[in-house]
């Protein structure tokens, strides 16, 4: 038996897992807003029902249960999005010597 190929099945194939990469993005967005979502309504929950410094204990007990778990990928992701949301709330001050640094190499 010899397995011919077909240009139109294999066009379809393409065009069936590009739909799926697709759905699967967009499921993924969703789910990721779903649980945005929710963190807001639960944090300001909280806040409202314990006050912001109960609140703010919660938070710092639970980021270093995350950060002493035993998995690196746990780890290691708690750490990126720490360091990201750290810049963007508090991002690094420039100072002159980074800035004459950066003109002396050029």
């Amino acid at each position: 038996m010899d397995q011919q190929y077909h240009p139109d099945l294999s066009a379809r194939l393409e065009k069936s897992f590009e739909e799926a990469d697709e759905a699967r993005e967009k499921l993924t967005e969703s789910m990721a807003n779903a649980v945005a979502t929710n963190c807001d309504l639960l944090h300001h929950g909280l806040v409202s029902a314990k006050g912001l410094e109960v609140t703010t204990e919660m938070y710092r007990y639970m980021l270093g249960k995350l950060l002493r778990n035993s998995s690196g990928e746990v780890r290691g992701q708690v750490l990126d999005a720490f360091n990201q949301s750290m810049e963007k709330f508090w991002p690094r001050k420039r100072t002159s010597s980074t800035e004459s640094d950066s003109h002396n190499e050029k």
